[in-house]
């Protein structure tokens, strides 16, 4: 009986021995997070990067239809004299100012599209309310973001509905050569809330007092430069997603990864990067990923 029970008692772990193997466990997984991280992280660029490489495909498609002009462009409001910002390029809606009168789809007229969102006004994607095709719109590294997550708590989908973000941004505007403070491009494209809704002239920061039409963007003649960008408005935007860099889409319809360090600088200058008389650190920016390299 003696022999039994000592036989029983060796089969079996002691606390020790337990606690030991729990280390060892937490050893391992700690050892394996950073590569399960990594991987799944490298998942989510290349799945950007096909949502990037799919957005140049509807551009090509939206050109081809409408003399090679493409939606490129921020947005702000349409009243005459008013102020408008290049970090606020990466809208696909906005609620209409002054309501249906001033909406531009039906039913229930309450928004415009604007930028990339005109690919959906066009019929190049379906909105969709489970999001259909308008998930390419959305980079997974931003899944559960407030702001530019799919569907998330202050970004609402479908855009038909209210103002709706993504998380991708527009080139603004592409001949401000020599951006520094007091600075601004002539040829940015802006869409208005209220007023026309052909893009509208912007001179300095401000919509021009007869509301002039401006010109939107034509692909052909954007050849190697960057177009679209994982958002890169602020250091605030770029934080929540892949942190180390962003994917960036050329005219030419090839996309490329780019580390932060081509842009760092601008980032975290410390100013209101929503601000028109910080426009030229947007043109800085864009300039940098046109270049690969900070120019600046």
């Amino acid at each position: 009986m003696c022999q039994l029970l000592l036989r029983r008692r060796r089969g079996g772990f002691t606390l020790v021995e337990l606690l030991v193997v729990i280390g060892i466990i937490a050893v391992l997984i700690s050892l394996l997070l950073p590569s399960l991280n990594k991987a799944r992280e490298a998942a989510k660029r290349t799945a950007c990067l096909s949502n990037l490489h799919q957005i140049h495909l509807m551009l090509v498609m939206y050109a081809n239809a409408n003399r090679e002009q493409v939606p490129l462009g921020y947005s702000g409001s349409g009243v005459a004299s008013k102020a408008l910002a290049e970090g606020n390029n990466y809208f696909i809606s906005r609620k209409a100012s002054g309501g249906a009168a001033n909406a531009d789809q039906d039913p229930p007229r309450r928004v415009r599209y604007v930028g990339l969102g005109l690919l959906l006004k066009a019929g190049l994607v379906r909105e969709g309310h489970d999001g259909g095709g308008g998930r390419v719109f959305y980079c997974p590294s931003f899944d559960g973001d407030r702001y530019h997550g799919f569907n998330s708590a202050d970004n609402d989908w479908p855009p038909s509905r209210e103002t709706t973000r993504c998380t991708y941004s527009c080139r603004p505007s592409t001949n401000n050569v020599n951006p520094q403070a007091g600075t601004w491009a002539t040829d940015a494209v802006s869409w208005g809330t209220s007023g026309p809704f052909y893009p509208i002239q912007v001179v300095n920061g401000f919509t021009s007092p007869t509301l002039a039409k401006g010109n939107m963007f034509r692909l052909s003649k954007l050849k190697n430069r960057a177009i679209v960008a994982d958002v890169v408005s602020s250091i605030t935007r770029i934080q929540p997603a892949h942190q180390k860099g962003i994917n960036v889409l050329y005219a030419n319809g090839s996309g490329s990864w780019t580390h932060y360090d081509t842009f760092r600088k601008q980032m975290e200058y410390g100013l209101d990067m929503f601000q028109p008389q910080q426009d030229w650190l947007h043109d800085q920016i864009w300039n940098n990923l046109d270049a690969g390299g900070q120019r600046y």
